[in-house]
């Protein structure tokens, strides 16, 4: 709606909502109060709930709002409350809420399918009893009124609670996340135990000494676990400090829309969180030292130092952590490569428009202010003008933005055409666009001509249609100077005369809705919003500024909304994808990092624990390449059970990705084969270090040591 306030239009993203709204949701106003019971009725006088932000931002955080007037879609209207700072509904890009017209003889309930119905269920009350009433409401609509079947809500009606109604397009990503979070903190997890595992048995002597003057098992056990867990409080103080720090940043990364980034805070649950899980990070990298202590084992482990073999002793548990590591690394690096291939595929997709140098404005024409005629001059005088802006290639208008605007859709008749009437009339998108639209974004005119200027009232009336709206209507005909007839806004027939190249119009991937564009100078009421789309090579800085200025001129009452390019649409349409390919490649990459340092502390520990037996070896005339070679080779063993675990699980977990992919199966065998062989590599790396070290070894100097 539009929000005015003396001589300059804003626009306010407004929720329509029955009085017994708030009072369903458990959330009362911090200041005024809700709707009250009759303000939904025709005859009410027009009040509004406004949001907080709205609150300070557009209204100055004035303390004695309350009461105030303000024009508001046109018509005087009265704040009657503010709602908390943390509250929205039903997402935060909603910043004020006004009653519904709840008139039975109005027709913009009829055959239209835009409501939901809100209920707080009774405590004694179970799902399958709200599921029986809501199919029963259901059923009594499908009685009285006639739907399409694209909106039909008579049929497979279903519950869901509000959490997952409102989360539901961000929760699964916002899991996937966590999921890889998850393996990146056990790996982490394992990296420590081996750490704290290799420093503990390194103090055998002093272990030893210890429980000779009297110290039991307990007191020990207690040791390693305060070591432990100062350990994890120091680095979940350094992590929380960081996430403080970069909160912004990573915010701004993860897949959230309609303003739920706005919703999402760092505060002391957060802190509480992160301390709670490096306290149980810390009690969990002290189990495997501790098993020991309690088996009574720690006291033999001094006479392993010159074992064989990667598996011996308290090496035998380092050996397990490296086959997790290794595993759980192929897992992240699995994932990368799949959205990685998913995006590349994804990019490849062609939305049937050029984007580029393509700018869109919301203009919100209220109908309350400027009746449908002062609006019709209106948006073809701010085109004209436009057009005169320097730098400005061409300039069209239309009802909905392509991919980024869904809506404006129902059935069509297709004259000649019995066999698609009734239930089985096709549903298409209703597009109105000036003759200036299919230029601006470079949509080919396949067959036929496009819409010209001389397409107005009191012409015969024409329409473009898009190429899958032809194959569908027409499959073996031309279609060129066929009729079809709309069956919402005018339902006159139109003469279809021209078909244009298929474009995206709703998203990037799935089926392509049938779309029919209509001249906005032939429609009969022009709607009160229209989007302006410009092709400019100059900057965008100073088209903005010329824009707010002509509109002004023109008609002050008229608002600028958002302003966006068409290339920014086109990326938000990938922004999940892109954002999730971003996490989980860093994830990947610190997986690697881990799992490298990882294996290079256990077989450099283990090259330390035997340095004496290469000394003596290599002192009695073994070669030192096959010392290099047995070290390599038992080093790859845990790194090789561990590739393969690792590839097993990824398609074991493959169909928990498989939605957020496109154009590729989530057992994709070129993603888990190259994260295989890349955790090979880097395993090698890893391995051939102390591998070479341990080769190299002097007999003088390790006998010294020993």
């Amino acid at each position: 709606m539009t929000l005015r306030r003396g001589a300059v239009s804003s626009t306010v993203v407004t929720g329509m909502a029955s009085a017994e709204l708030f009072g369903v949701l458990g959330v009362a106003p911090a200041m005024g109060r809700g709707f009250l019971r009759g303000e939904d009725r025709p005859g009410a006088e027009s009040v509004v709930v406004v949001s907080w932000g709205l609150w300070q931002q557009e209204l100055g955080a004035d303390p004695a709002v309350i009461g105030r007037r303000i024009i508001m879609g046109g018509q005087p209207t009265t704040i009657v409350g503010v709602m908390p700072p943390a509250f929205f509904f039903p997402t935060p890009e909603y910043r004020a809420w006004k009653p519904l017209n709840l008139d039975p003889a109005s027709d913009q309930y009829q055959g239209n399918g835009w409501l939901v119905l809100v209920a707080r269920v009774s405590p004694n009350v179970g799902e399958p009893a709200v599921a029986g009433d809501v199919q029963a409401i259901a059923a009594a609509l499908g009685e009285r009124f006639h739907y399409p079947v694209a909106w039909d809500k008579s049929r497979g009606a279903s519950v869901r609670p509000l959490r997952q109604y409102l989360l539901g397009d961000v929760q699964p990503a916002l899991l996937l996340l966590m999921g890889a979070v998850t393996l990146l903190l056990l790996m982490a997890c394992a990296n420590v135990a081996a750490l704290v595992l290799a420093r503990t048995t390194d103090r055998t002597a002093e272990m030893v000494l210890r429980t000779a003057l009297g110290a039991g098992r307990s007191r020990l056990v207690r040791q390693i676990t305060t070591e432990s867990l100062v350990l994890s409080f120091a680095a979940a103080a350094l992590g929380a400090g960081l996430a403080t720090a970069l909160f912004g940043v990573l915010v701004a990364r993860l897949p959230l829309k309609d303003g739920f980034g706005t919703a999402v805070r760092i505060d002391w649950v957060t802190f509480a969180s992160a301390l709670g899980l490096a306290a149980l990070a810390g009690m969990i990298v002290s189990l495997a030292p501790v098993r020991g202590l309690l088996a009574g084992r720690m006291a033999g482990v001094a006479g392993e130092r010159g074992a064989s073999g990667l598996r011996s002793g308290p090496a035998g548990t380092h050996w397990y952590l490296v086959i997790a590591e290794v595993a759980l690394a192929v897992l992240l690096a699995a994932g990368a490569g799949l959205f990685i291939r998913s995006v590349n595929r994804l990019d490849a997709v062609d939305p049937g428009f050029d984007p580029r140098g393509v700018e869109a404005f919301d203009l919100i024409a209220n109908p309350n202010e400027i009746d449908s005629a002062a609006r019709r001059q209106f948006f073809r005088e701010v085109v004209e003008r436009v057009a005169r802006i320097p730098g400005v290639q061409h300039v069209g208008l239309i009802g909905r933005l392509p991919i980024r605007d869904g809506g404006w859709q129902g059935p069509v008749e297709i004259e000649g055409r019995p066999d698609l009437t009734g239930p089985n009339a096709p549903n298409s998108l209703y597009r109105p666009v000036s003759a200036g639209y299919f230029a601006t974004l470079s949509v080919r005119i396949v067959r036929g001509r496009g819409l010209e200027p001389a397409d107005r009232q009191g012409a015969a009336p024409v329409a473009v249609v898009s190429e899958s709206f032809a194959r569908r209507a027409w499959p073996d005909i031309d279609p060129l100077g066929r009729r079809v007839r709309p069956r919402m806004g005018d339902t006159s027939w139109v003469t279809v005369v021209g078909i244009a190249e298929e474009t995206r119009m709703v998203r990037m991937t799935g089926d392509n809705p049938m779309a029919l564009f209509l001249p906005t100078d032939q429609i009969g009421s022009v709607p009160e919003g229209l989007e302006l789309v410009v092709k400019t090579s100059g900057s965008l800085e100073g088209l903005v500024g010329s824009l707010r200025r002509t509109v002004a001129e023109i008609d002050s009452r008229v608002a600028v909304g958002r302003v966006t390019s068409m290339e920014e649409v086109v990326a938000g349409s990938l922004a999940e994808p892109l954002r999730l390919r971003f996490f989980l490649s860093l994830f990947a990459v610190l997986a690697l990092a881990l799992g490298t340092v990882g294996i290079y502390g256990v077989v450099s520990y283990s090259v330390a624990r035997r340095r004496a037996e290469f000394g003596i070896r290599l002192a009695l005339g073994a070669a030192p390449m096959r010392v290099l070679g047995e070290v390599v080779r038992q080093g790859m063993i845990p790194v090789v059970i561990g590739t393969i675990v690792g590839v097993m699980s990824a398609v074991a977990l493959s169909r928990l990705v498989a939605r957020f992919l496109f154009g590729i199966a989530g057992s994709d065998a070129v993603s888990l084969a190259g994260s295989g062989v890349t955790l090979l590599v880097v395993g090698t790396a890893a391995v051939v270090v102390p591998a070479w070290r341990a080769g190299r070894t002097s007999p003088a100097e390790s006998l010294r040591a020993r």
